[in-house]
């Protein structure tokens, strides 16, 4: 297990939440921690080292600087100043460092080659302003000793002189692999902002696309309302004027412009509508057992007077009970709209069959027509909203695009399915799929 993911490990486990605000904030307070922990673990190992030879100051520099290390991602958590765990933590190893000096032979010892380390981390953790202060402390301190040396004033070695050699290899051992350390954790702490920020590229990219895509919509819904309610309210003003001219023969069929128009426009409203609905979240269903032959029976009374009007026929094949669970009304709904579009894309005097089964316990559906069916390139989009398909209406019905958008988003709210099968000539059969009352 590599140092730097033990030490992280710690380090995020003792911060918890309390640095989530601000990524960078959270970077440096994982470092602060991760040195002092580094700190406290080379503390600890030479202290015992230092023990087990008889250099007894030594061990209790060491030791003492271990707690104060202990104490410094502790009084970072508790005041939240990640500068102030940073500095502290540059003070302590400049204070114990110094102190090594004065016990193991000055300028002769190991001990002031590790004040480097010193400016180092001080650089990392409370940046450059920091780091000079803590530079010319180093250098302060290095230099007194240098001073001291040039005077002929050498501090004592506090240990056994045959032992010298030994404490001057184990500590630019250690020196090594201290500042080796110290990268780690750095580049542990930049690997994981790195992919931090990849990350947050990432979801900037997608967020882009979608806010791309939404403003694509926009505009197709400009254009589509924009057209699709210039002619009926065209029609309607026409009308108007046509009463205005008091001619009582024309009021029937003026009447019936007006109807027709504003029916177009309401239905373009309601399904504009019902899509926002459904994809704010705020379309609520209530999941009940029905009959679904019931229900497919009711779509298809509704579309009755059209298909009369059209000269064509209705014929619903469901010769046994099909218990489903659904909301009645978006299911009515549904099938509605797909008798509606079966009878507006076939030719007059067609068959339109409905039938009703149950299947693998689930319900299901089939809108069997008679139209021009379907081509692969207009199947992949044939869900989409403001989606204009090839196929255009046999009878000069209106089409909005939102149809079979609001179908599909209708029927996965009920946990259910909806494709189309269709070859082009051949017409096309929409299947829906609905939860049996066994299944649910």
């Amino acid at each position: 297990m590599r140092i730097d993911g033990v030490v992280a490990g710690l380090a995020s486990r003792f911060l918890g939440d309390d640095f989530d605000g601000d990524p960078d904030r959270r970077r440096l307070a994982g470092m602060v921690t991760g040195f002092g922990f580094l700190g406290i673990f080379f503390g600890l190992a030479y202290a015992a080292f230092y023990t087990a030879i008889g250099h007894y100051f030594g061990a209790q520099i060491l030791g003492v600087s271990c707690t104060l290390l202990a104490f410094t991602p502790l009084v970072m958590r508790s005041t939240g100043s990640v500068a102030l765990g940073g500095h502290l933590l540059s003070f302590v190893l400049a204070l114990g460092l110094s102190a090594l000096c004065l016990v193991e032979g000055g300028l002769y010892g190991h001990a002031i080659a590790w004040l480097a380390v010193v400016p180092l981390c001080a650089l990392l953790l409370v940046g450059r302003r920091g780091a000079w202060l803590w530079c010319l402390v180093s250098l302060a301190a290095a230099g007194a000793v240098a001073v001291a040396s040039m005077n002929e004033w050498h501090p004592p070695a506090t240990y056994r002189p045959e032992w010298h050699s030994m404490i001057s290899a184990v500590g630019y051992a250690g020196l090594i692999a201290f500042l080796f350390g110290l990268g780690l954790i750095f580049e542990a702490g930049r690997s994981r902002a790195h992919r931090a920020l990849k990350d947050a590229m990432g979801k900037l990219e997608s967020t882009n696309a979608r806010l791309a895509h939404l403003n694509r919509e926009k505009n197709e819904f400009l254009s589509i309302a924009a057209h699709d309610l210039n002619n009926p309210l065209t029609t309607i003003i026409t009308s108007a004027e046509l009463l205005r001219m008091g001619r009582p023969e024309l009021v029937d069929a003026v009447a019936g412009n007006i109807y027709a128009s504003g029916t177009r426009m309401r239905d373009l409203v309601r399904d504009l509508l019902d899509v926002n609905a459904i994809e704010e979240g705020l379309f609520s269903t209530k999941i009940e057992t029905h009959d679904l032959r019931e229900i497919a029976r009711a779509a298809v009374d509704q579309n009755a007077q059209n298909a009369v009007t059209k000269g064509s026929s209705l014929r619903l094949d469901a010769p046994a009970e099909v218990l489903v669970r659904a909301d009645r009304s978006a299911a009515i709904q549904v099938l509605d709209n797909l008798v509606s579009n079966a009878l507006k894309y076939s030719p007059k005097a067609s068959e339109i069959k409905v039938s009703v089964a149950l299947e693998d316990g689930m319900g299901r559906v089939d809108v069997l027509d008679q139209g021009p069916g379907i081509s692969e390139e207009d199947r992949k989009k044939l869900f989409r909203k403001f989606t204009r398909l090839s196929a255009r209406p046999t009878g000069g019905e209106s089409s909005n695009g939102l149809g079979l958008c609001i179908v599909k988003r209708l029927v996965e709210t009920m946990r259910g399915s909806v494709e189309c099968l269709s070859r082009p000539g051949e017409g096309a059969t929409f299947v829906v799929r609905l939860p049996g009352k066994e299944s649910a």
